[in-house]
């Protein structure tokens, strides 16, 4: 028995590109044989997710021309743009184009992109490689509800609790459409990426504890930080 470990078969596709391919031939041969189902699958599986790419990528593109087209030429740098840096950042911003749908997000993404090489960042260092990721993790509500935080500093100071946090948020939408669990998770995951800070915590919808504390006592705030701040920046340009 030979002694080379055993490759598993999704480890010979990935070695061998040309096998990937075949398989995925044979199985487009197989679904479009099924009757009915076969083509509806077919198309789902390899001729929808093209042209989702494809749009995405021209629409992000579309939206980068337009304002790299506003910029002076000293704003490139010949050295930089030969950087990997500049590669890994061209990269990353191809890739995450791919799996934003909104039309706010490209606009973000593009102003993501130009800041990289405008300010001639670090790939591995830079914040913007921290945005690129936020920009795919976050939903569209993350977004509105930072941008609540960043316009209601002065309510949300001292909120002490989810539930006051949660009728300010559903006070300034016509509909609110988030359950109250729902916008603790939305909340926490933004403090989880540092956006926003609760201070030390804020008391959860079903505890009433924050009606018996002591007159010196200072209840949390929600605050934007600094990091949320620059995030939230080139949401607005």
């Amino acid at each position: 028995m030979s002694d080379k470990k055993r490759k598993i078969t999704s480890e010979i596709l990935n070695s061998r590109p040309e096998l990937k391919e075949t398989k995925i031939g044979i199985l487009k041969g197989v679904y479009g044989v099924v009757p009915f189902v076969g083509p509806m699958i077919n198309e789902i599986l390899f001729d929808i997710p093209n042209r989702i790419y494809q749009s995405r990528i021209n629409d992000t593109v579309e939206i980068l021309s337009e304002k790299i087209s506003l910029l002076d030429n000293e704003t490139f740098n010949k050295e930089y743009l030969e950087s990997e840096d500049f590669f890994d950042f061209t990269q990353k911003m191809i890739t995450t184009s791919l799996k934003i749908k909104s039309k706010e997000k490209k606009n973000a993404l593009a102003n993501f992109y130009i800041a990289s090489f405008c300010n001639q960042a670090n790939f591995e260092t830079d914040s913007i490689r921290l945005f690129l990721i936020f920009i795919t993790e976050l939903s569209i509500i993350q977004l509105s509800i930072l941008k609540l935080v960043e316009f209601n500093q002065k309510e949300l100071n001292e909120i002490a609790s989810y539930s006051n946090f949660y009728k300010i948020y559903c006070d300034s939408l016509s509909s609110c459409k988030l359950t109250k669990y729902e916008f603790k998770y939305y909340i926490n995951d933004l403090e989880n990426k540092s956006l926003i800070s609760l201070g030390a915590g804020l008391n959860d919808f079903l505890d009433e504890s924050s009606n018996f504390v002591f007159e010196d006592h200072k209840s949390s705030s929600v605050v934007i930080t600094e990091l949320g701040e620059n995030f939230i920046k080139y949401l607005k340009e």
